[in-house]
């Protein structure tokens, strides 16, 4: 795992879409809902309960694993993703 950052519900969607997952998918994937999907991809709340942090790890691992770098925002570039090729 490259960061131990979390990416938005923005960045989650555009990556799910990028590898070819839908919100069902990846959410049996990793053991939740599709409700909870699209909470999370529309941003509703901010991750701070101990749970719904280990919701977006486990959406950031399983997409990452898939290939997907998340660019996070700074200075000099906004937030994205980006498919890297997986050996």
């Amino acid at each position: 795992m490259a960061s131990e950052r979390l990416p938005t519900g923005r960045m989650i969607r555009a990556a799910r879409a990028l590898v070819g997952l839908d919100q069902a998918e990846l959410a049996r994937e990793i053991g939740v809902d599709r409700r909870t999907m699209m909470r999370i991809e529309a941003g509703i709340a901010p991750p701070t309960h101990p749970m719904r942090l280990a919701t977006y790890r486990a959406i950031r691992d399983s997409l990452e694993r898939r290939g997907v770098s998340f660019v996070y925002p700074g200075k000099s570039q906004g937030e994205g993703v980006t498919l890297k090729k997986v050996e």
